[in-house]
């Protein structure tokens, strides 16, 4: 093969018979500065054709440099990926980097690569509510970075679809403050555009919006310089609940109730006002943010009711205006509890269709040709819910599954980073968005070896030995007989961050049940981490994985002492009872002075971004309460207590588990005690009233972290290596 490097557009051209790639590389040279300043100028990009229509990429050596082409820019970045992944032997990841200043080795042989899947999505809907509602453009920056490198070449951007709702229900007559009470606030938004629900803790601001799509025009924009897909929320008949009484020719179906709150009414797809108001949606929307050729549409997304509505013919309408705002596009929807309706498959063009497939039965539904009807699908990763923490994934479902699934299913086109929210599980993450471009088995223990190597600079002894734990613990989660409601691959949650109860057994109330590996194994781990060469211990990956494993190691020790607390109190034994509630509360002090000592972990890194979005004090409290009830309660009380929402999105985060979590467990372990003493019942606690304090408290959190992990970390071993007392 001849290898032709023409430095005046630094494109590569080969002898390969294939699509001709041409597009300007500056965008992706300019992501590598700020990845990588002290190396970027190491790099020569350039441009490739592809290989019998699949993007590719090629890494080599000449003219002194490292050469990366790529037939797309998300092949060619993700080619620079693989480079630093197994030729520098460094990282660049979600929860923070490993890269010296050191010049990198020229590749001593070429590398090629491919993959036969066009689509490499990320973004759960849900991650605009448990993650990144309130970024501000470096955060933004830096995550688009980290997925364009990823290999990512498609994300959903729903920030700045509140203006396109407010201007098209404005172009009906619909008053401003009307609209802008319907609107909901940026964290709990994401949920009202998937038609859960609307109104809370309204009203937007005018102010707000026009920020949020400015934001967002920003985002889009750096978008598509990387040559990814903005993919943009379409227009499937959510209006609101007055819609009906103010056109009473309009056919609305109404759409109940989702977990305590009220639905957006589904305006019929066939109704007049329905053309309408589609053409004025995706007018706005292309004024705002130009056109997109995917477009994320969830009808009856966790219910709702078509009615009296034939939903064949409904879904052919929403599609049909989708079409003829944006011939060609496509529609996404999900693949989760009962959805597609096979009726909605049947009434559609299944060509222009994207489906994410989060499939979560105990039994994997795997003859997705025949379930999706031949309709384009992505496999979904979803290994984490509700943003939450918690260390662990079912690593079989991508290393294995995932291969199976595209081999036997010819309607596969891609992949999804599907997690409800984003930066946890950094392992997980850097897994799943290689196998794309994975044809061969995975050698686990081998690709683990690496990526030890890559993350801490060494193949250290006592990192693989801790790593080899976790793989045979947290990320080695099987399908058996722990009920896991509906997160099948998610490992077990903390119950220090559950609503206290001496049978507590989750946090939230649709995670898994119990431990879904041995706690005593998992605890393994953290011994070996600490015995890492003193040399690997500086870098923000290793610093961020000892505070996880630390911090999964005393949240599955919540699992072992619970029961001992129950015991305690049910044998009458106060003074077991007393050194066993000390134990609790004195493990939950260490956790929070843990989790202090590396930002990712902190409340007031998810507080601090709040304040600049709003105008006055008035919305920054209501701003600030968005955010902080999302964590605690989730709602109002209807929904937090009468649907169980509350603590769904929990999280190990230092400030919450000090004043929060502790609190409420402190609360409650002073009314036992009591009871112990009186032989009075005990006194009932008003959880949700707990939790409305601290969503409407004022304090302010350190957004810089404070205090040693390492130091801290050995303190836990030591504590765990006391043991609880004895009977």
């Amino acid at each position: 093969m001849r290898l032709l490097l023409c430095f005046a557009v630094l494109a590569w051209s080969t002898a390969t018979a294939g699509t001709t790639a041409s597009f300007d590389v500056r965008p992706e040279q300019a992501l590598l500065a700020r990845l990588l300043p002290h190396q970027a100028q190491q790099f020569e990009l350039g441009t490739l054709p592809t290989a019998n229509g699949h993007e590719r990429f090629r890494i080599a050596g000449g003219n002194g440099h490292i050469q990366v082409a790529g037939s797309t820019p998300s092949a060619l970045l993700f080619g620079v990926n693989w480079y630093l992944k197994y030729v520098a032997h460094v990282q660049i990841s979600p929860n923070g980097d490993r890269v010296s200043d050191a010049p990198f080795p020229l590749p001593t042989t070429a590398i090629d690569k491919e993959t036969p899947y066009p689509y490499r999505y990320a973004l759960n809907e849900n991650v605009d509510g448990y993650t990144a509602p309130y970024w501000d453009w470096p955060r933004w920056q830096r995550e688009i970075d980290v997925l364009a490198l990823s290999g990512i070449n498609a994300v959903l951007i729903e920030r700045g679809t509140d203006s396109v709702l407010y201007q098209t229900f404005r172009d009906v007559g619909y008053a401003d403050q009307d609209i802008r009470d319907w609107i909901t606030q940026p964290a709990h938004q994401n949920w009202q555009l998937m038609g859960n629900l609307c109104c809370f803790n309204g009203p937007i601001s005018t102010a707000l919006m026009h920020k949020r799509a400015a934001s967002a025009q920003k985002i889009i924009a750096r978008l598509r310089q990387l040559g990814i897909t903005p993919v943009l929320p379409g227009f499937y008949g959510i209006v609101p609940a007055d819609f009906q009484r103010r056109f009473p020719q309009a056919h609305v179906v109404p759409q109940g109730e989702w977990a305590g709150f009220t639905r957006p009414g589904w305006l019929d797809p066939r109704d007049p006002m329905f053309a309408k108001l589609a053409a004025a949606f995706y007018r706005h929307q292309r004024e705002l943010f130009g056109d997109s050729s995917i477009y994320d549409m969830e009808v009856f997304q966790e219910g709702g009711d078509a009615g009296d509505v034939p939903v064949p013919q409904a879904a052919r309408d929403v599609q049909n205006a989708l079409r003829t705002a944006h011939p060609g596009a496509r529609w996404m929807m999900l693949a989760w509890q009962g959805n597609p309706r096979q009726d909605l498959l049947a009434g559609v063009d299944r060509n222009d269709l994207l489906i994410i497939d989060i499939d979560h039965d105990r039994v994997p539904r795997d003859n997705r040709q025949k379930d999706f009807q031949g309709a384009p699908f992505l496999f979904g990763g979803i290994w984490e819910f509700g943003g939450r923490t918690t260390l662990g994934a079912n690593i079989r479902n991508i290393t294995e599954r995932l291969q199976r699934l595209g081999r036997i299913n010819h309607n596969m086109a891609g992949t999804a980073v599907f997690t409800e929210g984003m930066d946890t599980n950094p392992f997980a993450f850097d897994l799943f968005t290689e196998m794309a471009w994975r044809h061969a088995p995975v050698d686990l223990a081998a690709w683990t070896a690496d990526y030890v190597r890559r993350r801490y600079g060494a193949a250290d002894p006592h990192a693989l030995a801790a790593w080899n734990v976790l793989l045979h613990t947290a990320y080695d989660i099987h399908v058996d007989q722990v009920v896991f409601n509906s997160e099948r691959d998610a490992a077990q949650e903390s119950l220090f961050n559950a609503q206290p109860s001496l049978t507590a057994n989750r946090a939230s109330n649709w995670s898994p049940e119990a431990m879904r590996y041995s706690a005593q194994a998992f605890k393994q781990a953290l011994p070996e981490l600490l015995q890492v060469a003193p040399a690997l211990r500086n870098s923000e990956t290793y610093q961020y994985d000892l505070v996880d494993v630390a911090r999964q190691t005393l949240a599955n020790e919540s699992r072992l002492l619970l029961p001992q607390i129950k015991d305690a109190y049910d044998t009458k034994s106060r003074p077991r009872f007393e050194a066993l509630t000390q134990r609790w509360l004195q493990l939950m002090d260490l956790q929070d002075q843990l989790l202090a000592t590396n930002r990712c972990f902190l409340v007031g890194h998810w507080l601090a971004p709040v304040q600049p979005w709003a105008s006055s004090p008035a919305e920054r409290a209501r701003l600030d309460y968005d955010a902080r009830s999302l964590l605690t309660t989730w709602g109002e009380r209807k929904a937090s207590e009468g649907a169980a929402l509350h603590d769904y999105g929990n999280k190990d985060w230092a400030g919450l588990t000090r004043d929060y979590y502790r609190l409420r467990w402190q609360t409650y372990f002073s009314t036992l005690d009591l009871a112990l003493r009186t032989g009075a019942p005990p006194k009932a606690i008003d959880w949700f009233a707990m939790g409305e304090a601290w969503n409407r408290g004022t304090q302010v959190y350190r957004d810089e972290p404070v205090g040693n992990a390492y130091n801290v970390a050995t303190r836990i071993v030591e504590a765990l290596q006391r043991g609880a007392p004895a009977r």
